[in-house]
């Protein structure tokens, strides 16, 4: 079981299932990308969880880093070709905004 994975079994509210299955689907498929930005930004977003789940971080450090990610996001996905667009808007953006609204303020209770 991946780090990830034990992060994520934390949360034992049934609430969010669909949010934490939709979470790590979208950090695989994101590493799995072509993409150099978008293969480190799941990276990075799944070691921040991972370091919230070990109390390594707190929510208001984790908020910060995925503000800052989205807006480098932003620009990622603006430089994109139209098709592209929306593929890199969910593998940065969304995945990003489904940690730091679903994922880790469930998890940070959790713990």
């Amino acid at each position: 079981m991946s780090k990830l994975q034990d992060a994520l079994n934390q949360i034992k509210d049934p609430t969010v299932a669909d949010a934490k299955t939709q979470f790590e689907q979208l950090i695989n498929e994101g590493k799995a990308a072509s993409e150099a930005f978008i293969q480190s930004s799941a990276q990075q977003l799944e070691q921040w969880t991972i370091d919230v789940s070990e109390k390594k971080m707190s929510q208001d450090e984790f908020d910060n880093l995925v503000s800052s990610q989205a807006i480098l996001a932003k620009n990622f996905v603006a430089s994109q070709a139209l098709a592209a667009q929306e593929r890199a808007e969910k593998l940065t953006i969304k995945t990003a905004e489904l940690a730091a609204t679903k994922i880790v303020p469930i998890l940070i209770a959790a713990i």
